[in-house]
């Protein structure tokens, strides 16, 4: 009874470590990415604030789009890339829509 015991955990060894791979790890990237986008979303409307008071003069979209895009890549793809230019510039786009109330 205790050599059947024994071998029916170990078979469950490498089922648990499917669950685990297949469901659990995945789950928890999907749940840390939200997280981290929650943050950069959140910083992002920071960064469109301060080019709206840096750059205060008419004219100088291109420069506030310019600095928010570049606060941005500098913060969070120091070390590996997480955003890309095209997915900051979507959300500051959104950010400054949110801000005027256009």
């Amino acid at each position: 009874m205790d050599e059947r015991l024994f071998n029916m955990i170990l078979l469950c060894i490498p089922a648990a470590g499917a669950v685990i791979t297949g469901f659990i790890i995945p789950y928890m990237k999907a749940k840390i990415s939200a997280v981290r986008m929650d943050e950069i979303i959140k910083w992002v409307a920071k960064a469109v604030q301060a080019a709206e008071v840096l750059f205060d003069a008419p004219g100088e979209g291109k420069r506030k789009r310019e600095y928010v895009i570049h606060f941005i890549d500098r913060m969070f793809n120091s070390k590996k890339t997480v955003i890309t230019k095209d997915q900051i510039h979507i959300l500051l786009e959104a950010a400054w829509k949110e801000m005027t109330g256009r």
